[in-house]
């Protein structure tokens, strides 16, 4: 069993250490309420761009026009992927689920013969593909708190380059989707080509408009053409913002998780270290009592 000494410079250790993981804590719990109503407003927006592109899309079908980017691709030999993971560690489970979804997305794609490049938002993933040697397109790791200043428009300025010039087949994105501190999933997603009547999984294709009921003005073309690269757009400032969001989340739940440990951990330093205490000073009576017996 360890001294009493020991003891308590564990104990010292350990108190501090759950001061730090409480503060941490707090800190998350601050930011997550900030980028929670982020991710609340930027679901309404893309919501309702949804809608009017399945508007859209009945209109499409009479008028028989197509854009770029929603053009499909029977021969798929290279995909994109854009892997959303965090800033920083100390949240859980949070990166390590992302780069479990990374590799199996690797293994899918290869069993089919498939090529893939990879470009990485923020530092984890990039540092987890450094370090399985792993090579990647581009990197996106210095970034702001807040996602919604991340570099999106550059980031989808390149997708679609890219995928209009048939440098790419497909693009797929992988992010954690945030529906509360505690309950997160990691997502896998085409984002192009995209699909007509779906622009979120699990977004079921909506009903035509009846026709001479919506009014479009430029005209549904025009429209049509300026809708889908925005749709793109929310789409992956949707995945950059709950990526974010789930991340504090992460971070909250594994500090307060830490700090409940720490709690526990020092009760039960304290009663070995009072267990030790009282045996010293029962150890230190009996001699007193034992050397008065002896002088008598």
């Amino acid at each position: 069993m360890a001294g009493l000494k020991e003891i308590k410079r564990r104990l010292v250790s350990v108190r501090n250490t759950k001061k730090i993981t409480y503060a941490m804590k707090l800190v998350a719990a601050a930011k997550l309420r900030k980028a929670q109503d982020s991710v609340t407003r930027s679901r309404a927006y893309s919501d309702s761009l949804k809608d009017l592109l399945a508007e859209l899309s009945a209109e499409r079908g009479a008028l028989d026009f197509e854009h770029p980017l929603m053009e499909p691709r029977e021969n798929v030999q290279k995909v994109r992927l854009l892997a959303i993971g965090g800033s920083r560690g100390l949240c859980g489970g949070y990166n390590s689920n992302i780069n479990k979804k990374i590799d199996a997305f690797y293994r899918e794609q290869s069993d089919k013969g498939i090529e893939v490049e990879s470009v990485l938002v923020s530092r984890k993933p990039a540092e987890y593909f450094r370090r399985l040697n792993r090579r990647y397109l581009a990197s996106y790791e210095t970034l702001p708190e807040d996602a919604n200043l991340w570099p999106i428009d550059d980031i989808c300025k390149e997708l679609e380059h890219d995928f209009t010039r048939g440098e790419v087949d497909r693009v797929y994105m992988i992010y954690t989707k945030f529906r509360s501190a505690l309950s997160m999933d990691v997502m896998l997603e085409k984002i192009l080509p995209m699909d007509s009547g779906v622009t979120q999984e699990g977004a079921h294709e909506s009903a035509p408009a009846a026709e001479g009921v919506t009014l479009f003005e430029p005209s549904p073309l025009e429209l049509f053409s300026e809708l889908v690269p925005r749709i793109l757009r929310a789409r992956v400032r949707q995945a950059c913002l709950d990526a974010k969001a789930s991340e504090y989340g992460s971070r909250m739940t594994a500090m307060e998780a830490a700090t409940k440990n720490a709690g526990d951990l020092i009760h039960r330093l304290t009663l070995t270290a009072n267990k030790l205490r009282q045996s010293q000073i029962t150890s230190q009576l009996l001699d007193i009592l034992n050397g008065a017996e002896a002088l008598t």
